[in-house]
C-alpha cells in the first residue's frame, strides 16, 4: 500500500503522521518494524532494502520517506517510480511532502497513490474552528470573541497556534481577551506595521519584500487584506482623534478609540506620515479592493501587489 500526505500545512501533515505512526507501533507493539527515511541523504539501495524486507513477528512494515520531492538526488526520484510498483502486500509505504516539486513525474505518479491526502492551509472559518477543538481538547474553554482575538494575533500558523493554546491554558482554562494580550505576541499585527511602514516610506520593493514574507509565512490573502484594513481603520480613527483633541498621549486616545494602548502606540508613529485626507483615501482604495475580491472580480494575492503598488506610487 502507498500513501501520499503533502501540502503547505506541516502541521497538521505532522500530527497525521504521528497518529498513525502511534497506531502502527500499537498494534505491532513496537517500532521493530518501523523505518523513517530523510530523503535528502538516504541512498536507493536503502529504499529498496527497507521496502522489501519483510516484516519481523508482524503482519505488516510501515516505511515513511520525508521530503523526497523536494529535496532528494534526481536520480533517485526517477528510480523510485519503479520501486512503487513492486511494494509487497506487507509494506505500507508513506511519503511526505510539505512543498513538493509538482513538476516531477514522481509527483503526479503519487497523485494516483492509493491513498492521497493534501492539507492545505485553513481558511478564517476552519482555523477559528481547529482552535475551538484544541482548547477543549486541553480542558479549557473559549467564546467566538476571544477566538477572533486570538487569531488576531497569532494567524494562520498552527505550530504557534498550538504554543500558544498550551501556555494559555496552563495560565487560565477560560480563555479571556485580556489573557491573550497580556500573554501572546501578535506576531501578525507586527508584521502588518512592517508593511504599512514601508508602503508609507514611499518604498515599493521593501514593501513588496514585506507583503512576500507574510505569505511565505502561510498567511492567506484574504486574512492579510483584512488586517490591512483593519490596522488603516485604526490609524484613521487615531488620526481624527488628535486632530479633536489637543496633546493626548496614547492612553487617552486608547480609551476614546477603544483600542489596547498597545495598538495605539504602534499607530501614532505610522500617523505621522499621513494626513487625514490621505489616510481616508487609502481606506476607500482598500475598500474598493476588498469588493472586487468578495464578488470574484480579483484573486486575492493579486489584489494586495496591485495594492501595494498603487499605495506606494
Amino acid at each position: 500500500m502507498v500513501i501520499f500526505f503533502y501540502g503547505e500545512d506541516s502541521y497538521r501533515l505532522k500530527q497525521k503522521v504521528r497518529h498513525l505512526k502511534e497506531k502502527f507501533i500499537s498494534a505491532s507493539l513496537g517500532d521493530t518494524n518501523l523505518a523513517v527515511l530523510e530523503g535528502k541523504t538516504v541512498a536507493y539501495n536503502e529504499i529498496v532494502r527497507q521496502i522489501l524486507a519483510m516484516p519481523f513477528l508482524a503482519r505488516t512494515r510501515l516505511v515513511i520517506i520525508e521530503n523526497l520531492l523536494s529535496e532528494g538526488k534526481k536520480e533517485i526520484q526517477e528510480k523510485i517510480i519503479d520501486i512503487i510498483k513492486k511494494v509487497p502486500p506487507s509494506t505500507v509505504l508513506l511519503f511526505t511532502e510539505t512543498r513538493p516539486d509538482k513538476r516531477l513525474a514522481l509527483f503526479k505518479r503519487l497523485l494516483k497513490a492509493d491513498k492521497v491526502q493534501e492539507f492545505v492551509l485553513l481558511d478564517d472559518g476552519q482555523l477559528k474552528r481547529w482552535v475551538k477543538k484544541e482548547v477543549e481538547a486541553r480542558g479549557g474553554s473559549i467564546e467566538s470573541d476571544v477566538i477572533n482575538k486570538l487569531t488576531e494575533f497569532v494567524g494562520n500558523d498552527l505550530w504557534r497556534m498550538s504554543n500558544e493554546i498550551d501556555k494559555l491554558t496552563s495560565y487560565n482554562l477560560q480563555l479571556t481577551t485580556e489573557n491573550i494580550e497580556l500573554l501572546v505576541k501578535s506576531q501578525i499585527q507586527a508584521n502588518i506595521f512592517d508593511l504599512i511602514e514601508s508602503v508609507a516610506a514611499k518604498n515599493p520593493q521593501r514593501a513588496v519584500k514585506e507583503l512576500y514574507k507574510l505569505f511565505d509565512d502561510g498567511q492567506a490573502g484574504i486574512y492579510i487584506l483584512t488586517m490591512i484594513t483593519y490596522q488603516y481603520r485604526n490609524m484613521l480613527i487615531i488620526k481624527d482623534l488628535m486632530g479633536r483633541i489637543k496633546n493626548a498621549n496614547r492612553w487617552v486616545l486608547a480609551q476614546k478609540a477603544g483600542l489596547h494602548p498597545f495598538v495605539v502606540g504602534k499607530c501614532l508613529a505610522a500617523c505621522q506620515k499621513y494626513s487625514l485626507k490621505s489616510l481616508q483615501s487609502i481606506y476607500g482604495q482598500i475598500a474598493n479592493f476588498d469588493l472586487a475580491i468578495k464578488t470574484g472580480k480579483i484573486e486575492p494575492r493579486v489584489a494586495l501587489e496591485l495594492l501595494v503598488f498603487e499605495l506606494t506610487k
